[in-house]
């Protein structure tokens, strides 16, 4: 007994069912194409975004640096001005910008009653040092009234 074998090709069958065949296999390349054109929009929307996102934290780490950097040189900045503003440096200046010289004898300040009478004395709470600017005016007042005299 012999087999017997048949080949169908496309010639062969029949013309109804080659294009419904051939609309199903276009349809399926058209949304394949379709979708394969959105992956790559979506991924390429997706590249673009990243990047946006790594630019801007580039510019954050740049900013967060140059914050680093001025809260160092501010500290710097700080000690500077505590040390120009220290006794020392204050002597100095005196000495050499002003042409201050030290004085050979200490001088006592003498303060007479009346000027004592003329300004209120500094009200003292225990809890405040006082009124230094009260003192401080009494004893100028007193110190160029002791000038004027001599």
């Amino acid at each position: 007994m012999a087999l017997a074998t048949a080949h169908f090709t496309v010639a062969d069958a029949p013309p109804a069912l080659v294009s419904a065949r051939r609309a199903v296999g276009l349809r399926l390349v058209g949304v394949t194409a379709l979708l394969a054109v959105a992956a790559i929009t979506v991924l390429a929307g997706l590249a673009v975004f990243h990047s946006m996102l790594a630019a801007g934290q580039y510019r954050l780490s740049e900013l967060e640096a140059e914050i680093a950097a001025e809260r160092e040189r501010l500290i710097d900045l700080r000690y500077e001005l505590q040390t120009l503003h220290g006794p020392a440096e204050i002597e100095l200046m005196g000495v050499g910008a002003l042409g201050l010289v030290s004085a050979t004898d200490p001088i006592d300040v003498r303060i007479e009653p009346r000027h004592i009478a003329a300004v209120d004395p500094p009200q003292r709470s225990i809890h405040e040092g006082g009124d230094w600017l009260s003192i401080k005016t009494l004893l100028t007042d007193a110190s160029t009234a002791h000038d004027r005299r001599s």
